[in-house]
């Protein structure tokens, strides 16, 4: 874990979100890490990047015990900051996919627990995997280490309830699995009658992250103007919903 205070120009307790980079559970995004930790510092917000377990070396559930142990660290307040009443989580892709089980509070039928499991307040889910059906076999199964039987207990579309939390959503017309499950994730958030907000912009690929062309190595690089304003966007959302501060 990375902690990324709220600029000092923020003073008092501040929400706090749990940062989830992307990387198809091979590896961690860092312009989706350090990169999204730095703007939501800049905006008023603690950041905690998570380099949670990846798939190269664990399985389902290491990732999300890990999400929720972060979860209960950053609201228990052993990093000495002062954190307000919300802790949200933000992902890309895998990490989007791993914040929208923790969102949903997913519990798989192997696991046993002694209560219900931590789930942030808030979500910002960027090109997100929703739905594990919406993807082709052959990455899913390498996900799920060939348990295919888990398609539907880890696909957060499918595990919404009404204690889900309000949710931010973005993806690109040209990015052929953000674009469905970003809407199959907002449909069922609204059936289930849950806020959600939801951007497509009409153009970049997967994995653009802030696509304000900032590069953190060999990621980042890419800016595309009118979809940088997701940020802004999702800024707004966050004032108006609540989470975040006017000052």
């Amino acid at each position: 874990m990375t902690t990324y205070p709220a600029h000092e120009s923020f003073p008092g307790p501040r929400p706090a979100v749990l940062v989830l980079p992307g990387g198809g559970y091979r590896f961690h995004a860092e312009h989706e890490g350090e990169g999204y930790a730095r703007w939501l510092s800049g905006i008023g917000l603690h950041a905690f990047v998570l380099r949670y377990p990846l798939m190269t070396g664990h399985r389902f559930p290491a990732p999300m015990e890990s999400g929720r142990a972060a979860l209960d660290w950053i609201r228990a307040g052993g990093h000495g900051l002062d954190v307000g009443a919300s802790v949200g989580v933000i992902g890309s892709s895998a990490g989007g996919h791993l914040a929208g089980l923790l969102a949903t509070g997913t519990v798989l039928r192997s696991e046993q627990l002694a209560g219900p499991p931590p789930r942030p307040d808030f979500a910002i889910l960027a090109y997100s995997p929703a739905d594990l059906h919406l993807l082709p076999d052959e990455p899913v199964q390498w996900i799920l280490d060939g348990r295919m039987d888990l398609r539907g207990e880890l696909s957060p579309a499918r595990n919404i309830d009404a204690a889900t939390c309000p949710t931010f959503l973005w993806a690109t017309a040209e990015d052929p699995p953000g674009f469905p499950n970003a809407l199959a994730y907002a449909s069922a958030l609204f059936d289930a009658g849950v806020p959600v907000e939801l951007h497509i912009y009409p153009r970049g690929r997967h994995g653009l992250g802030l696509a304000n062309g900032v590069a953190y190595g060999e990621h980042g690089d890419i800016h595309i103007p009118h979809t940088a304003r997701w940020a802004e966007a999702c800024r707004a959302w966050l004032t108006a919903e609540g989470f975040l501060p006017e000052s």
